[in-house]
């Protein structure tokens, strides 16, 4: 059966701190392991992301069953206060906190401010690219609980949260801890010395992909 991994839509998204992830779980797959990612938001209405990306979303909350999912992935959020007073998006956020078992949640920049508000980050370990002025500013956010760490994993709690620069380290341990074999170093970059060979960089089809063509 296909993987299934959900990504939460919503104004202002940061598409660049998941797009590394989502495409690991896709283009950097095998053609029939690729995995199935539905985008979800408060309703199927285009939303326009922070780099001015138009994106709509292919499922609307009432369509969502949070169990058919191996990950539910939420992008930081240019201005996440309208988004954090979006009572349908924590109406619908809020079953996570109470599911004996559930996916693994993995969120990044201001994304975890939603995770708190709707009451699943209550006793986790979790860190967030929010300014101090606003964790001040919310009861919601239980401070004791943060971690000033650039990416946080609480094991008893399946929550993976990371501050916005570290999304290449998000995407890694996110991979790992969906059971992929990912080294720490993935996606850092080419390699410069010794140059590549012309062998190298050099490509052809797999028969499977010709097949497809």
């Amino acid at each position: 059966m296909q993987k299934k991994a959900l990504i939460l839509t919503y104004e202002g998204m940061s598409l660049s701190e998941i797009t590394l992830l989502t495409d690991y779980l896709t283009v950097f797959q095998p053609w029939e392991e690729m995995w199935q990612l539905d985008t979800v938001g408060t309703g199927k209405k285009l939303i326009q992301s922070e780099d001015c990306f138009q994106i709509q979303p292919n499922k609307n909350l009432k369509e969502v069953n949070f169990s058919e999912y191996e990950v539910i992935i939420l992008s930081g959020i240019m201005n996440p206060y309208p988004i954090a007073e979006d009572k349908d998006l924590i109406k619908f956020l809020k079953p996570l906190a109470t599911m004996s078992v559930r996916p693994l949640i993995v969120a990044i920049s201001s994304a975890p401010m939603l995770l708190a508000k709707a009451g699943v980050l209550d006793n986790v370990k979790f860190t967030s690219g929010l300014f101090e002025e606003t964790l001040d500013e919310f009861t919601f956010f239980q401070k004791e609980n943060i971690v000033r760490q650039p990416l946080v994993y609480d094991d008893q709690a399946r929550i993976l949260t990371a501050i916005g620069f570290a999304y290449r380290e998000f995407a890694v341990k996110t991979a790992q801890l969906l059971g992929f074999e990912v080294k720490d170093t993935a996606f850092s970059g080419i390699r410069m010395a010794p140059p590549y060979t012309a062998e190298e960089l050099t490509f052809h089809m797999t028969p499977n992909v010709q097949e497809e063509s």
